[in-house]
């Protein structure tokens, strides 16, 4: 499978993102954010597999990380636009019917978000909000074996993807807080192909829907 640069991806899409927020940025309305923290993604459905019959077929993964950077605006107390980056990873627990599973997935989302939220001045502000984009879906196998099939290599998909959060914020200064929050993320069913196949009907092998649970502590810091 086809290794492809993400690092050119997200480098063409941060700046489209964030400069409309930059470039309207009023003193204290522009605020930057940092998360780290975990996710759990869902059981999804093995919907490709280089012409195998998958009928059933599901993908399990272990739990894994999540980290992410944003660039907002706030355009009154109560109300923000941002955009958002991120990256949330898990390895592959098992494949129906896989004689052998060593592999990784991960999601590099790019979301613009809204964002309702109490004033920053106060102690204690709760937020939520939700956001739409894209996401790079990336496949990483050192080795599946299923149906007499091996698959070696990398691969990325590019689908829509949209999320939903809600959480919490201590003021720390005048300028910086610390929170924690919960984010539900789900993407497009995304395939991958393969730069060479023998004895296959098919080039291809694909996952359904991904939904993830995300949970992170968030550093943010105004300007």
């Amino acid at each position: 499978m086809k290794m492809k640069t993400i690092g050119f991806l997200c480098s063409a899409l941060i700046p489209g993102l964030l400069s409309p927020l930059v470039a309207y940025g009023q003193p204290d309305r522009l605020y930057m954010k940092a998360d780290i923290g975990g996710n759990i993604t869902q059981t999804t459905d093995l919907r490709q597999f280089f012409g195998s019959d998958v009928s059933g077929s599901r993908v399990k993964f272990d739990p894994g990380y999540r980290l992410g950077i944003a660039a907002g605006y706030e355009l009154c107390r109560f109300f923000a636009v941002e955009g958002e980056i991120g990256s949330m990873g898990n390895a592959i627990k098992s494949i129906t019917g896989a004689d052998r599973t060593d592999a990784w997935f991960a999601n590099v989302p790019f979301i613009l978000n809204a964002r309702l939220q109490a004033p920053k001045q106060w102690v204690f502000s709760p937020y939520l909000g939700g956001g739409a984009g894209g996401s790079a879906a990336i496949l990483s196998s050192d080795h599946i074996s299923l149906d007499g099939t091996d698959v070696h290599g990398s691969d990325v998909d590019v689908v829509f993807a949209y999320q939903a959060f809600a959480g919490f914020r201590v003021r720390l200064a005048d300028n910086m807080g610390i929170g924690f929050e919960y984010r539900y993320f789900a993407a497009d069913r995304a395939s991958w192909k393969a730069d060479f196949t023998s004895g296959t009907t098919s080039d291809r092998m694909g996952f359904g829907r991904t939904q993830t649970h995300a949970f992170s502590v968030v550093f943010d810091w105004h300007f």
